[in-house]
């Protein structure tokens, strides 16, 4: 169900596919960042069962003991590490969301969609690779954003919605929602919904 016009709809899964293409480059960089913490966590954990840490020798200036200030570091590590297991997680969840609609879309929409918006490839290059012309390929990307907002928006509720950042189909969703609250709208202003 389309629940603002087309062109609206393209706009906000265009930004939508953005944005999730940048998240999935950031996955890389977050799983170096927790191998990182789980090195320094297990190289923490020999430390604090091998080392004679009592007799002062690691302490490094004045205050507090060294296993004190060991344990705080590893308590700091291990929320750090557990902000980026949940912020790995709810990418994990948006790319989930977004395979699932993308596998709806006809082959050729959804190579448009992936090169051109995903991969943040030029009109121009997302055409040659699928040896088609630039307007085709724009179109083809077009009406697969299309498919792909309706598809998104069918598996997500209300709160899904906004927990997930789309923003803009956010918007639409309440300025849709006022429009039929107003008992005294022209029933000819729907005209736009499919455009």
């Amino acid at each position: 169900m389309m629940i603002a016009t087309r062109k609206e709809c393209i706009q906000a899964a265009r930004q939508y596919v953005r944005r999730l293409g940048r998240a999935q480059r950031s996955l890389v960089v977050m799983a170096r960042q927790m191998e990182d913490l789980r090195r320094e966590l297990d190289r923490m954990d020999g430390l604090g069962s091998s080392g004679d840490m009592r007799g002062g020798g690691h302490a490094r200036g004045a205050g507090g003991s060294p296993v004190e200030s060991m344990f705080e570091r590893k308590e700091r590590i291990k929320r750090q590490f557990a902000a980026i297991e949940r912020k790995w997680d709810g990418l994990q969840f948006r790319l989930m969301l977004y395979e699932q609609a993308f596998a709806g879309l006809d082959e050729q929409e959804a190579k448009a969609v992936q090169l051109i918006d995903f991969q943040r490839m030029t009109i121009l290059e997302a055409s040659t690779r699928m040896y088609v012309s630039e307007r085709w390929a724009r179109t083809l990307e077009k009406r697969g954003l299309a498919r792909l907002a309706t598809a998104l928006l069918d598996m997500m509720d209300e709160k899904t919605a906004k927990d997930l950042h789309w923003n803009e189909m956010d918007e639409l969703l309440q300025r849709h929602g006022a429009d039929r609250e107003q008992p005294g709208k022209a029933s000819g202003d729907d005209s736009s919904m499919g455009e």
